[in-house]
């Protein structure tokens, strides 16, 4: 677990203040009063926000640290930053440094503090159609046969969905929502929520892994994976104007995917999350998937199936290859789990819709 005196010292050390003011192109202090912890743990990443002055204006930048050896979702993130960040640049933070073997088993990148969107305003759903085509411009680079020009960019620890590894892991997660389910059965605290499913949806897990192979056909990309509001950054988020200048952080989760897993994080997961939207979500959904379609097609991308349907067959083959046994077992550990009931029932109506069964 890194500490501020660590920071401090090895900031000394390395010189980072000349670097990162060659980078900058001035010379800069570091306000180490300001110094800021933003996540640390002791097995993965410690995060740090930071300000560099040159005695008139200031600079915030963020201090990354990954622990060697690298996890495979850093250093795919790392690989972002290093070969993919020329054609992504407008979505991403600048990469200011990267540093391998600090304090000999630490890699530290210095990067771009971006303003969290979180914070700025209160989002509502109007607010989607500011971000929304900003993920589209961002899908369309590598979408479908355009992945193969960027191909090089990308190292072996970028995630396929139809990859051999990919595969066994919704394999190894179905069989595990199964036997949640029957333990479900079992459990006082889940018999009553599962009960009235419980057949429908072992009779579905079992056309898995792969429910819909629709979704891939209708197009893959460079996905960012976890598009939640705590990854979307904008530097102009207010009612009064039209184009946000949206940037996207945290590349860990990265992979080739159909392009709606995006979309079910960014718009299905925030409709489950929030009750007050939940009246009009009908609304809010087909909204913003016109809105995505409408934009893709300036790339020249159409989708030959029902958007809606992509959108809604992603979040289900999501639902049922991986967070289903999740949440399931996070109750059965003793936990809680605010999405649990909303999948079980997305699961029977839309199953029901989509002729799952």
């Amino acid at each position: 677990m890194n500490s501020l005196e660590e920071i401090i010292k090895c900031w000394k050390q390395f010189d980072w203040e000349k670097k990162l003011g060659n980078v900058l192109g001035k010379k800069v202090n570091l306000v180490e009063e300001s110094i800021e912890c933003l996540k640390n743990t002791r097995e993965k990443t410690s995060i740090w926000k930071m300000v560099l002055s040159d005695g008139k204006e200031f600079n915030p930048i963020v201090l990354k640290i990954y622990k060697l050896p690298l996890k495979e979702n850093h250093r795919l993130e790392i690989n972002m930053y290093q070969k993919a960040y020329n054609i992504y640049h407008e979505f991403m933070p600048q990469l200011y440094w990267l540093e391998p073997l600090v304090n000999g088993n630490e890699t530290w990148m210095f990067t771009e503090c971006l303003k969290p969107l979180r914070g700025q305003i209160k989002l509502a759903p109007h607010h989607l159609e500011r971000i929304i085509p900003t993920v589209a411009k961002f899908h369309s680079i590598t979408f479908d046969k355009k992945f193969l020009q960027h191909a090089d960019l990308f190292d072996n620890s970028l995630p396929h969905f139809d990859s051999e590894e990919k595969v066994k892991e919704r394999t190894k997660a179905i069989k595990k929502a199964k036997e949640n389910l029957d333990l479900a059965m079992k459990d006082p605290n889940l018999r009553e929520l599962v009960a009235p499913r419980y057949k429908i949806i072992k009779k579905i897990l079992k056309k898995g892994p792969v429910f819909f192979p629709e979704i891939t056909e209708s197009g893959q990309c460079l996905i960012h994976g976890d598009l939640h509001v705590h990854n979307i950054c904008c530097e102009n988020a207010n009612d009064a104007e039209e184009n946000w200048k949206v940037s996207l952080i945290d590349w860990e989760s990265a992979k080739r995917y159909p392009c709606w897993y995006d979309l079910v994080v960014l718009v299905e997961l925030l409709i489950d999350f929030r009750s007050d939207w939940q009246k009009r979500e009908e609304e809010i959904r087909s909204q913003c998937v016109q809105l995505y379609c409408q934009e893709m097609l300036k790339y020249g991308i159409t989708f030959s199936e029902d958007p809606l349907k992509l959108l809604k067959k992603a979040y289900l083959q999501r639902t049922l290859e991986k967070k289903l046994s999740s949440h399931l077992q996070k109750v059965l550990d003793g936990g809680n789990s605010t999405l649990l009931k909303r999948y079980l029932e997305k699961i029977e109506v839309w199953g029901k819709e989509l002729d799952l069964y």
